[in-house]
Formats: C-alpha cells, structure tokens, sequence
C-alpha cells in the first residue's frame, strides 16, 4: 500500500498495531520517529504531531505514518523509492508479497 488517509483514531492505532507487528518480525524497519511507536497505546497521546519513518526491508522503500491531532489529519504515505533490486526468486513470477510492502 502506497498511500492512504486516516480518519478515525481507531483506524490508525489498528495501523500502527500492524506496524509494530511487522517491525517485531522483522519485515519493516523504525528508521526515525517523534516518539516510540509504544507510546501511540497510552492513556495519554505523546504529542499534536506525531510520525513514524519505516524502511520496508524486502524492497527499501520509505514510508511514514503521521498524525496531525490539531489539524485532524492523519495518514500513512510512501516517501522513497525502492533501493533494492529483486533476488532471483522473486523474479521468476512466483507471488512475492513483500515486494508490495503487504506486511
């Protein structure tokens, strides 16, 4: 997924609930944040303006999720272009799900 708008508070702490999965197995990567990803779950919201940069291990693309809670605008967004060059398994046409960052 390249692109998508967030609307609902609880849309996208169930996207960053998946976020954290796919860091914790290993297929993303937090490569920078405004705080850590643990701390969207708290009582308390850490910040207005809150991202969180991700590398997508398989390709390495860039991805930032980002929260705006005064201006009411949250998303998640493709932000670099892959930096990986497929392996040979992955170029034969057998289905490769991480090459679409379908974590």
């Amino acid at each position: 997924m390249e692109s998508r708008s967030i609307d609902k508070p609880g849309e996208y702490l169930e996207f960053a609930r998946r976020l954290l999965t796919a860091v914790d197995g290993g297929r993303m990567t937090l490569a920078a944040s405004t705080c850590p990803l643990q701390d969207l779950f708290n009582r308390e919201w850490p910040a207005d303006v809150v991202e969180h940069n991700f590398r997508c291990n398989a390709c390495g693309r860039s991805f930032q999720l980002f929260a705006d809670t005064f201006h009411g605008h949250a998303g998640w967004g493709l932000t670099g272009p892959p930096t990986k060059e497929p392996t040979p398994e992955q170029s034969t046409g057998a289905p490769v799900t991480v090459l679409h960052c379908q974590w």
